[in-house]
């Protein structure tokens, strides 16, 4: 096991903070759950520290504990739904309860980099009250603050402007290992570690999300075909194979279908369809649209999982029509269509969760600006060395 010079604490609310959120919550006409979403603490919790503050285990100021009879005073509602100071007070709690999660951050970094986490967030929670969570004096922090800015802090600021442009341009979806690789494709030549630094101690961070798929019935599925992948290698060329996958998107409590076809060499999307039904009409309506784009190799191998929406008839024809050979995951085996599953689970990741869409047409046509505008033209993939799948393409040309 390795030794931590400095292993992360666990961190725990104070008596103070305890005593004011009950208070808070025997206040009448608010809700013990709304104090609770307020600072940002599960409900339990809360209902935890009621219990103990009625027992008189919980007693931060030594003053008499809120009355808990029912005959008490009771005040309007205007009172307290329209009482500025008690607002700013659950305010004030939320940031001191939110405190330990940005100083876990940087706990373990140098001096330097806590006193440039104080200087940062010293007028909206304190200087003190940072010094005593970072366990270092007021008066080094001070000093720190009177030398003045040092060449690499200056560096730093420099380099957080060009990271922050590409963290902004890429909507928040780039970490630090694509934001590192975009840096050093523009020339930059820092260690990835560095970037790592300054977008933690900046608060960037990029889109993650658990992504899960719901797996169709097993009815839906055809026990012919083979995985023709497996007794080849891997593409080496665009147009020798391409993959497609269908997906589940809700939208507003209805399921909608997401059909996309990918070439397995490049990463590159050559076409998508949505629709709220998932048959053959939505998988044939994306292979049409590639080859009306004008790309329609032969003896292609197209792969894909066992639903009927690529295995019915209909779509059959259309593969032997344009000469394609059909190839299909193995039973039980949906690791061997992984390209698709990637993508979607990028997809998913960067644009559709957390996102509210009004309509599928909003939902089209935010899917066509992130696979036209951005996953097919910019975003850099890991799995062909941190480039673009066009640029990828235009390379093997």
């Amino acid at each position: 096991m390795p030794k931590y010079n400095n292993p992360r604490k666990t961190w725990q609310y104070s008596t103070e903070f305890k005593v004011r959120a009950v208070k808070m919550s025997y206040q009448p006409d608010i809700k013990s759950s709304q104090v609770a979403e307020g600072l940002g603490i599960h409900p339990f919790m809360l209902s935890r520290w009621r219990k103990e503050y009625r027992e008189g285990h919980l007693q931060g100021d030594g003053k008499r504990r809120v009355g808990l009879s029912k005959k008490r005073k009771v005040k309007s509602a205007k009172q307290i739904t329209e009482n500025a100071q008690l607002k700013k007070e659950i305010d004030r709690l939320k940031r001191e309860n939110d405190l330990p999660k940005k100083v876990a951050t940087v706990s373990g970094g140098s001096t330097s980099e806590r006193f440039g986490f104080i200087h940062r967030y010293g007028k909206e929670i304190g200087v003190r009250n940072l010094c005593r969570w970072m366990q270092v004096s007021p008066s080094g922090y001070y000093a720190w603050r009177q030398r003045g800015t040092t060449d690499r802090a200056l560096s730093d600021q420099q380099l957080l402007k060009q990271i922050t442009k590409i963290f902004d341009d890429s909507h928040g979806r780039y970490g630090s290992p694509r934001v590192y690789e975009s840096l050093r494709q523009s020339g930059y030549r820092i260690a990835k570690k560095r970037v790592e630094r300054l977008m933690r101690e900046a608060g960037l961070k990029a889109r993650v999300t658990k992504v899960t798929r719901r797996m169709p019935g097993l009815k839906r599925f055809i026990a012919k075909g083979e995985n023709r992948l497996l007794a080849r290698d891997a593409a080496t060329a665009p147009d020798q194979v391409w993959v497609a996958d269908v997906t589940y998107i809700k939208l507003q409590g209805k399921w909608t279908y997401l059909a996309t076809i990918m070439d397995q060499y490049s990463r590159r999307i050559l076409g998508w369809s949505l629709s709220y039904s998932r048959t053959t009409e939505l998988t044939t309506t994306a292979l049409r649209y590639v080859i009306k784009k004008g790309r329609n190799p032969k003896n292609v191998i197209f792969h894909t999982d066992r639903g009927v929406e690529f295995t019915g008839s209909v779509f059959q024809s259309e593969l032997v029509k344009y000469g394609m050979h059909h190839s299909v995951n193995r039973p039980g085996h949906c690791t061997d269509n992984a390209f698709m599953e990637s993508f979607y689970h990028s997809l998913k990741g960067e644009l559709i969760r957390q996102t509210y869409f009004k309509g599928i047409e909003e939902l089209r046509s935010e899917l066509s600006r992130y696979i036209n505008k951005f996953y097919n033209t910019v975003r850099l993939h890991s799995g062909i060395g941190y480039m673009s799948p066009i640029n990828y393409e235009q390379m093997a040309a």
